[in-house]
């Protein structure tokens, strides 16, 4: 929204996202991630702003550039679904995307994605949209007793704004490369049980990706991924180790792999965060992230 508000020196513009009203006071977001309180009382005009094309675009849209910005090592199809695998390594990767018709009845061909993943004995997983499943699929799922995951959310955001927003990393190593280094994977590799080569093999499964990193004294503090897509621009992988949080590090390092993806002609971008994680949430807020849609995974029997 886009606000002229009279002031005692004055007329100003605030443009920016309504975030909350409390009596006649307005908290909006600026671009730039500043938040400025307005008294209604002195708004002498007011615009609604289209939203931008990240915010307008098809879950369908979405999903088909996290596809194909997160690749799985196997990927089969069952007419416009993608049936994932790669070695167990992330629940993008190793998940069937039900989007669009199977090509068959729903449950045959929720029998076909459970014998894929029995014949590579992974769990089974389904990626399920709140938006835009083929009809009938949730109460599918619901019939036979899967499990669900904590929902994730999928964020989109204009690059511009991204960037308009970000910290600076001032005092810090900045570095881009095209393959990640052993200290990069070992920041990702927090868990340090998933064999190093296996999560290389999945991270570089790309034909343009940038693992950007923040670095001090040689070590490795804060990392993302950033991969290219037509105009779509995927963030993955953002990390901070754990005695450099709050520091605003996850934003700054965010900015740079946007940045990078910016560069080779991206425009939008998105990424996904759970929603337990109010912390990182708070961040990509702070950076003109929005919610866009949201998922869970259903798992039946192994």
């Amino acid at each position: 929204m886009t606000l002229q508000v009279e002031t005692p020196v004055g007329s100003i513009g605030v443009v920016g996202v309504l975030l909350e009203v409390v009596g006649d006071r307005w908290s909006v977001r600026r671009r730039d991630g500043t938040i400025a309180d307005v008294d209604a009382g002195r708004v002498a005009a007011m615009r609604v702003v289209p939203p931008g094309r990240a915010a307008r675009a098809t879950v369908d849209e979405v999903e088909r550039a996290a596809l194909l910005g997160w690749r799985a090592l196997e990927v089969q199809t069952l007419g416009d679904w993608a049936l994932r695998a790669s070695g167990g390594f992330t629940g993008r990767g190793n998940s069937a995307l039900p989007l669009g018709d199977p090509g068959i009845d729903l449950e045959a061909a929720l029998d076909r994605v459970a014998a894929f993943y029995s014949e590579r004995s992974l769990p089974l997983r389904v990626q399920l949209v709140d938006r835009g499943a083929p009809p009938g699929l949730h109460a599918a799922i619901d019939r036979r007793g899967w499990g669900a995951s904590p929902r994730v959310q999928v964020m989109t955001a204009e690059l511009g704004h991204v960037l308009r927003a970000a910290p600076a990393a001032d005092g810090w190593d900045v570095r881009v490369a095209e393959s990640p280094d052993d200290e990069w994977v070992e920041c990702y590799r927090q868990d340090g049980v998933t064999p190093r080569d296996l999560v290389r093999a999945v991270l570089t499964n790309h034909p343009t990706v940038g693992f950007a990193s923040l670095r001090r004294d040689g070590q490795c503090v804060a990392i993302a991924r950033g991969c290219v897509d037509g105009k779509w621009c995927g963030i993955h992988a953002v990390e901070v180790r754990p005695d450099h949080r709050g520091a605003q590090l996850g934003a700054a390092v965010t900015a740079v792999a946007a940045r990078w993806c910016a560069q080779r002609g991206a425009r939008r971008t998105y990424l996904q965060v759970s929603v337990e994680n109010a912390p990182a949430v708070r961040t990509y807020e702070k950076l003109n992230f929005a919610v866009h849609h949201h998922y869970v995974y259903r798992e039946g029997p192994s």
